[in-house]
């Protein structure tokens, strides 16, 4: 067989390969080919930055595409919701949702203007963060003994920050209420950092947020953390005792993190950017970061990620029973 001939079989089965090779591998393989877009839907500096943004640089280099992060505060995330359903179902635009716009909205905004379930891809979950009690440096507060103290001789006097209503630094504040027995002037922000500004600044004495959002303040001095709202300490804060520890063993509160798409995103980018976020969260260095933020990696796949929304929001759905969360 001379040397044209072969060329002619080598080109004819390159031929026959690519007709039958599957479009879903072919999809994959061209994702993305642009830039991807991702919603914060919170002012920039919270801990949806602080984990983020890491894994933004490490998807340009992994995919040579970057994603263009945009902070969209407001209304609890609504906003930033809002804003996704009107982008182009293509897989280019994404949400930084937590469960104060996917689990906790029903139950927050009784018209609200989007169905979670309907109108939101789960595309990966990323992370869990438990939530951490913060005092003002400038506030007297050594200790939650102090904030009961004061807050039970105020009552209802002491300012108490949340990054809005409706989210769960809003939520913890509303079950340390019902648990504590002692209630609070809550302040609701457009966000984490301007609580966090606030809280540093002494307008505010209190507020619940995460370690990413306040690891700085805290270095610094301007904050101090006193309880955590979970049943074991954070590798971050090893010295700051539990709400259980304090007698408070139902005073838990965590938000989750993950990306979600609008609804008619093909199946296709959603898997794609699944495997490719998978494996960033996989590499030491991002696990590394996220540790130093107390954050929880999660990964997995859309349909567990799917799962664990339907079990978080029943979570949600009893707790709304018995605590505050409608919007005034």
């Amino acid at each position: 067989m001379n040397r044209a001939a072969s060329l002619r079989k080598i080109i004819a089965a390159a031929a026959v390969f690519f007709a039958v090779a599957p479009p879903l591998a072919h999809a994959q393989a061209s994702f993305p080919d642009k830039p991807i877009r991702v919603i914060v839907p919170y002012p920039a500096g919270a801990s949806l930055d602080a984990v983020i943004r890491p894994i933004a640089d490490a998807y340009v280099k992994m995919t040579g595409q970057p994603m263009i992060i945009e902070n969209v505060g407001g209304a609890g995330g609504q906003i930033a919701v809002s804003q996704l359903m009107q982008a182009k179902p293509d897989g280019y635009t994404v949400i930084m949702a937590t469960n104060a716009q996917v689990s906790i909205a029903p139950f927050v905004y009784p018209a609200l203007r989007y169905d979670p379930v309907q109108d939101l891809v789960p595309v990966i979950h990323l992370i869990d963060s438990i939530a951490v009690l913060y005092a003002s440096a400038k506030s007297p507060y050594k200790t939650f003994a102090d904030v009961l103290a004061d807050a039970r001789a105020r009552k209802a006097q002491v300012p108490f920050a949340s990054a809005g209503k409706g989210t769960v630094t809003h939520l913890a504040l509303e079950l340390l209420s019902r648990e504590s027995g002692v209630t609070f002037n809550h302040i609701p922000y457009r966000g984490a950092a301007p609580a966090l500004q606030d809280l540093a600044g002494g307008q505010v004495a209190l507020l619940f947020t995460f370690v990413g959002s306040a690891q700085a303040m805290t270095t610094s001095g301007m904050v101090r953390p006193l309880a955590v709202a979970s049943d074991q300490r954070l590798a971050g804060l090893p010295a700051v005792p539990t709400f259980a520890e304090l007698g408070y063993p139902k005073m838990q509160a965590f938000t989750w993190m993950g990306l979600m798409a609008p609804k008619g995103t093909p199946e296709s980018s959603v898997t794609a950017l699944n495997k490719q976020i998978q494996a960033i969260l996989a590499q030491p260095d991002i696990r590394t970061r996220m540790d130093a933020m107390s954050a929880e990696i999660r990964s997995g796949s859309s349909a567990e990620f799917k799962s664990m929304i339907a079990v978080d929001t029943e979570r949600w759905r009893t707790l709304s029973t018995t605590v505050n969360l409608a919007a005034e």
